[in-house]
């Protein structure tokens, strides 16, 4: 639906960019126009002594003029959609990265309840430094992340915009909160973390993840869709 709505947005704005393009060539073909009749009407004919030849060499002046000008609103035209063609192919592979993080988190926030039914099939044995991949799913979740806040700072860079900025840093402090703690105290204690501590970790992203996700997502979703443009 987001894109949809987006799809036709983009589609009226190109229209009413096409329609303003197609104002300024017609403004300007009559200013041009004008201006060159009253030029020769006032200051070449009172001199000229073939008016015909003198017009018609005016008029082909004027025509070569206007075709500077519309070859210059051409040009201008074509690198607006340009960048934004360049804008909505950076956002798509953006989003797609967005994506397969929502995937890393949507993994990691579900650790304890497959943790879980592992140790009922394995009648509770379960070693004591076990973590039933929960180190592995934060750091996956890290990775992703960081390439994301990276690409929205490369945007930020490339094409001067930093609309999306506070939104984006807002959205990695809230992860990186209830995930930094986890592989920080695991580092510290060189992997001698006991089963129950991983597991009550576990259960606590289970509850957090969630709740963040369900925050940030409609907003960060909107950012990118108002930039992609639907072929």
């Amino acid at each position: 639906m987001v894109y949809t709505i987006n799809n036709k947005k983009e589609l009226e704005l190109k229209k009413f960019s096409e329609l303003n393009l197609y104002r300024k060539m017609l403004s300007m073909f009559l200013l041009t126009f004008s201006y060159t009749l009253l030029i020769t009407i006032v200051f070449i004919f009172p001199i000229s002594n073939d008016k015909g030849t003198t017009l018609a060499s005016c008029l082909s002046v004027s025509a070569t003029l206007y075709a500077a000008i519309v070859a210059y609103l051409l040009l201008d035209n074509w690198k607006i959609e340009h960048r934004e063609n360049l804008k909505s192919a950076y956002f798509q592979k953006t989003f797609d990265k967005y994506i397969e993080l929502k995937d890393a988190i949507y993994v990691l926030q579900n650790i304890h309840d497959s943790w879980l039914e592992d140790i009922y099939r394995n009648q509770g044995q379960i070693d004591d430094y076990e973590d039933g991949g929960l180190i592995k799913g934060v750091s996956n979740v890290k990775i992703h992340l960081k390439e994301i806040a990276n690409r929205f700072d490369y945007y930020a860079i490339i094409f001067k915009d930093k609309t999306y900025e506070q939104t984006i840093k807002e959205f990695k402090a809230e992860l990186d909160k209830v995930l930094d703690p986890i592989l920080e105290e695991y580092h510290e204690r060189e992997g001698q973390v006991y089963h129950s501590e991983h597991f009550d970790d576990a259960k606590s992203l289970k509850e957090q993840l969630p709740i963040i996700v369900k925050q940030y997502d409609e907003s960060i979703s909107d950012l990118m869709s108002n930039k992609i443009l639907l072929k």
